[in-house]
């Protein structure tokens, strides 16, 4: 008896031994490429494995003839056509999942890829009844040809509907954004009868494949997937267009979205009866943020045409009531000098002239409010918000080196001797800043030329402080040289004769 199971067991020892084998290469390989097996495919395997066992086992002694041959040629089509849909899923897996689309990055249209599964597969089960159940090959393909034939011209709009998904697979993927005239949206399925797209609205709509190859239709992704977008708005016939163009140019360089190159264009389009129109244009890599970034840039404009007194005029007529500079002279009380240490040596009447001409000014967060190097006249008093001091390293980064606050002040360097800026200024939150121009500080400096003395002291301090945040180093005191130097630099910037 025992002699008897022998074979068999030998039979069964050798076949889960390879059937192991083959499982584990297979899982390796999945391994070092980094590639995940679907979950299936163990119970595929498994399920395979168990039956090649039994086709085994009732070939050899003590269980030969336990089947009749009826469920043994069954049993043996089962099996046959189990191993051709494990053989059929791992190639598709390693073959286009894996090789053609990770590895060479080519796009397998889901559609071919579905059709070329179910042709071969079906090949498999014509060969399998070919030589398992001993059939005449003409008895096979015959009646299947006639079918075919049959199916092909019940469903001919079926196959338009396939072989046009096949077409369009060339030039629209999943996750595409198109544009079909009133409808545009995200391609969010492909199958081999219609494309599924996600409008703007969240709705979905779907299009039969033929229709859409008929259809002109516009691709924001295929292949060079950066976009121009297009912002139009009015300004007032006061404002000189270069003054216009470099404000809406500046409004788009720190968004977040906007591509640095090709770099943002400004376009005089036209002369209309209240307003000279202005196109901006500027380029973005992802379609679907496109609105949020043109919103953006949008509410950026209005803040630079407040702050550069740049109306956006209504198309009527406009009366002016008032008299004098545009409302944003910010009209607050002598505190707000009281604690900036530049005009602490100004008297009182030297401070309130000061005050008439402050201009306030809004920055969104994210917005520069100077940036390092750049030439500049212009002194800001932090009103509200938080900005931050940033400094260029040799590397093309950037360091913090403080953040400012409300009553802190920048750009005394730049008021008193017109030198470019020393470091950049960020808005870390909507802020309002109070600017002063060197053609307003001028006046108080004619009167007292004295001043130009502790201005320059002061100065000379501020800029000791900052060389030791940046180099580490203890804090230095103003060199008498450099206090001199400073000296010299504000009278000669703003023309002063006298010398002290």
């Amino acid at each position: 008896m025992l002699s008897a199971i022998i074979p068999l067991l030998i039979t069964v020892s050798v076949t889960l031994l390879l059937s192991a084998a083959i499982y584990f290469a297979i899982r390796f390989f999945a391994f070092k490429r980094s590639f995940p097996l679907p979950h299936q495919f163990d119970f595929l395997w498994i399920t395979a494995t168990l039956l090649v066992l039994l086709l085994l086992a009732v070939e050899r002694p003590p269980l030969e003839g336990a089947l009749s041959p009826k469920a043994l040629v069954w049993t043996t089509f089962v099996t046959f056509l189990l191993f051709c849909y494990i053989g059929i899923f791992i190639l598709d897996q390693f073959i286009v999942e894996y090789f053609l689309v990770t590895v060479l990055k080519l796009y397998v249209a889901p559609p071919l890829r579905k059709a070329t599964v179910m042709f071969i597969f079906a090949i498999g089960v014509l060969v399998g009844m070919q030589k398992i159940f001993s059939m005449n090959p003409w008895a096979v393909y015959a009646p299947t040809g006639a079918i075919s034939i049959g199916i092909g011209i019940a469903l001919k709009d079926s196959f338009g509907m396939f072989f046009a998904g096949l077409a369009l697979s060339r030039v629209v993927r999943i996750g595409d954004w198109i544009n079909l005239g009133e409808r545009e949206g995200q391609v969010t399925d492909i199958n081999w009868a219609r494309t599924v797209l996600r409008t703007w609205e969240g709705t979905s709509v779907f299009i039969p494949n033929s229709e859409l190859q008929k259809t002109i239709f516009q691709s924001y992704s295929y292949g060079d997937p950066r976009q121009r977008c297009r912002l139009e708005v009015g300004a007032s016939y006061d404002a000189p267009p270069q003054k216009v163009k470099n404000a809406l140019k500046a409004c788009v360089q720190n968004v977040d979205g906007v591509l640095s190159a090709p770099a943002p264009e400004v376009l005089l389009l036209n002369f209309a009866d209240s307003s000279i129109h202005y196109a901006l244009t500027f380029w973005i890599a992802d379609y679907s943020r496109h609105r949020e970034i043109t919103s953006d840039a949008a509410t950026r404009v209005w803040y630079a045409f407040q702050r550069e007194g740049i109306q956006i005029p209504f198309p009527i007529r406009t009366v002016h009531m008032v008299q004098g500079k545009p409302e944003s002279k910010a009209q607050e009380p002598e505190t707000i000098l009281s604690g900036v240490e530049l005009f602490q040596a100004l008297s009182m009447s030297e401070r309130q002239i000061v005050l008439e001409r402050l201009l306030r000014h809004v920055y969104l967060k994210g917005e520069v409010v100077v940036r390092e190097n750049e030439q500049g006249s212009s002194f800001f008093i932090v009103h509200k918000g938080r900005l931050e001091v940033l400094k260029s390293n040799r590397d093309g980064t950037s360091t913090q080196l403080g953040e400012l606050t409300a009553g802190q002040f920048f750009g005394e360097l730049s008021l008193l001797t017109g030198e470019p800026r020393t470091a950049t200024i960020r808005a870390l939150a909507d802020s309002e800043l109070l600017r002063l121009e060197k053609s307003d500080f001028k006046e108080i400096l004619e009167k007292h030329p004295h001043l130009s003395e502790k201005l320059a002291e002061f100065v000379s301090a501020r800029q000791a402080i900052l060389t030791q945040v940046t180099s580490r180093q203890e804090t230095p005191a103003a060199a008498p040289a450099a206090v001199s130097n400073i000296s010299r630099k504000i009278r000669e910037f703003f023309n002063l004769k006298t010398r002290l």
